[in-house]
């Protein structure tokens, strides 16, 4: 009998090192606007370009957005140490970064606010073309930002289902198809808001949050960080945290509730997800 228990407690033992030392691995959303202006949601070319630089030399694999969205469907882990990339607004400084993307053969996500996009008044946005040019690299995945990018959206019910509606024509006839992404401006949601969101088609939502992307994370609350003005060193200890917060829910109990991210102080990360 003693045999049996000793036996018993090796094989719990045992089993206990091989789920604590499986590999629980998450995505970082990095969230861009605008390259190489003077803005305070801009980063320089060359900053961005140092940044890709340390993915790459640190092992790191930027995934798109659909690999992602698989990953959450299914309720398994992203790939080991995988990042993606996503560009907010629609600014025309966009087709200044495309370059560098595609010369690297990197995936990439573009929500686009649609009033602003296409529009022949708006100099500063992507035009119908940049956007048809944009559409010509397989690996640019486009996503929805709402059409008026207000922030009475997530105040005004009303307002919102008639926004919605404009956004998903209009997305339609500039891109040529629907989609499933949709995030929100500034961050700013409601029950109601995402309710509706719901309603019109979309799955994927995505918000405004330091902490990383699992298979536990809700496709309704996905959350991003904003890259733009994250130092090497921020980005570098941004990941690790990361890292180190699915090592602690491998062991966490179903019971504990979420974990904090070990990420920097939150005035190291700029919040200004837009």
């Amino acid at each position: 009998m003693r045999a049996v228990r000793l036996h018993a407690a090796i094989l719990a033992g045992l089993c206990f090192l091989i789920l604590t030392a499986a590999p629980a691995f998450a995505t970082t959303i990095l969230v861009y606007h605008s390259f190489g202006v003077r803005s305070s949601m801009s980063i320089s070319l060359a900053a961005f370009a140092a940044q890709l630089d340390y993915l790459e030399q640190t092992g790191h694999k930027v995934i798109s957005m659909d690999e992602l969205a698989r990953c959450l469907d299914e309720g398994r882990n992203p790939p080991e140490k995988s990042v993606v990339i996503a560009i907010d607004d629609g600014w025309a400084t966009v087709m200044q970064a495309f370059p560098e993307l595609k010369r690297r053969d990197l995936p990439f996500t573009l929500f686009l606010p649609m009033a602003y996009v296409a529009n022949k008044y708006c100099s500063a946005t992507l035009s119908q073309a940049d956007i048809d040019a944009l559409k010509a690299y397989p690996k640019v995945t486009f996503g929805n930002h709402s059409f008026s990018h207000s922030p009475r959206l997530a105040r005004d019910e009303a307002f919102a289902r008639e926004d919605i509606r404009k956004s998903v024509e209009r997305f339609r006839e500039v891109v040529g198809h629907d989609s499933k992404y949709f995030a929100y401006p500034y961050g700013a949601h409601s029950e109601a808001y995402t309710r509706m969101l719901g309603e019109a088609g979309f799955v994927y939502l995505f918000r405004t949050g330091d902490d990383p992307v699992s298979g536990k994370t809700r496709p309704g609350a996905i959350p991003r960080i904003a890259a733009h003005r994250l130092s090497l060193p921020v980005l570098a200890s941004v990941l690790r945290g990361h890292e180190a917060v699915l090592a602690k829910m491998k062991t966490a109990p179903e019971s504990a509730g979420p974990l904090l991210s070990a990420t920097p102080p939150a005035g190291t990360i700029p919040h200004n997800v837009e």
